[in-house]
């Protein structure tokens, strides 16, 4: 509900708040009321507001298990590429014996071998960190939908 003044110009009462709604002058300001606040005592301290509970622990925990993984597959599955396609270049026994069609890859069959197996890597693990990223987003959402209410 709104306080009606009284214009110092025209004498008539204003709805406005600021100038008179019949003369257009400005009005002077309105006695602002005082509100009261309680007061800390002098030897309290303030209150902070309470943590959110840690909540999904398990989700948690698969986040950081994909994570994990993710980053493993990364770097171990480009390392392992490499060293498969230097083998092949080498001719090694061991390699031939394990995969049959590797025989006599020498050159660019060893360098499809490690670019092959570097982008299929990479792509598998980051793909896992991505999905841990997920999980932690949602978990985020979550928790900031629950502190907005």
């Amino acid at each position: 509900m709104r306080q009606m003044g009284k214009c110092p110009n025209c004498g008539t009462q204003s709805a406005g708040l600021q100038f008179c709604t019949t003369c257009g002058m400005r009005l002077p300001a309105a006695s602002q009321q005082q509100v009261w606040e309680p007061q800390p005592t002098p030897g309290a301290k303030p209150t902070a507001r309470e943590a959110p509970t840690r909540k999904y622990g398990a989700l948690r925990a698969v986040a950081i298990i994909y994570n994990i993984i993710g980053w493993v597959i990364c770097v171990g599955g480009s390392l392992l590429s490499i060293a498969a396609a230097v083998m092949a270049a080498q001719d090694v026994a061991f390699l031939k014996d394990l995969v049959p069609e590797v025989a006599g890859a020498a050159g660019v069959g060893a360098a499809v071998i490690a670019v092959g197996g570097v982008v299929v890597s990479v792509l598998c693990g980051l793909f896992l960190v991505a999905f841990a990223d997920l999980c932690n987003v949602a978990i985020d959402i979550e928790q900031n939908t629950r502190l907005q209410e």
